[in-house]
């Protein structure tokens, strides 16, 4: 559930931010280039979707989870630390990584449940509350202390947890294991 929390937490923040964070990154850029970024992050996603399916028949679901969610970790403290292109290069290509990430940890999640499984189904579906309570603290970091830029910490934190989820997913089921 924390996974997802974040996770979803991290995906709303970055993509209600994109283009504010865009313009104070590249003020001259005009804010109609930024809008076409964010859709064309989308895009990416999409193949991020498709190639994470395929790549997911030949590599293990947590530990492609656990490179996305690197991958993530490091492009969001690239935006909060880099300049102009690089910083917004990087948070483009986070909806990349982002691809596999609901889908991944919500199976891993309910993955050896048992009659359990509808329940923990469900609160992995209220876990994407994280996506209404991320968002607003972002921005409250980000109006009172940080500012945009350095406010994608916030999303890097939130694949840290991803990152732990998907390396201690399978110490957990090992050491359950009968």
């Amino acid at each position: 559930m924390f996974a997802q929390f974040f996770y979803v937490g991290a995906q709303v923040t970055i993509w209600s931010f994109f283009i504010d964070f865009t313009k104070t990154v590249m003020p001259a850029l005009p804010e109609k280039t930024a809008a076409f970024l964010l859709s064309a992050s989308l895009g990416m996603l999409m193949i991020g979707r498709f190639s994470g399916a395929f790549i997911q028949t030949r590599v293990p679901p947590a530990r492609l989870l656990a490179l996305y969610a690197a991958a993530n970790l490091l492009l969001c403290l690239t935006a909060a630390f880099g300049a102009g292109w690089t910083a917004v290069g990087a948070l483009w290509l986070t909806s990349f990584f982002m691809s596999i990430m609901f889908p991944t940890i919500f199976a891993l999640g309910v993955e050896g449940l048992g009659d359990e499984t509808e329940l923990g189904s469900s609160f992995l579906i209220m876990s994407i509350i994280g996506g209404a309570i991320i968002p607003p603290l972002t921005g409250l970091l980000s109006d009172r202390i940080t500012g945009i830029r350095h406010a994608m910490i916030v999303p890097a934190l939130c694949f840290i947890v991803c990152l732990g989820f998907a390396i201690m997913l399978p110490r957990m089921i090992r050491n359950n294991a009968p």
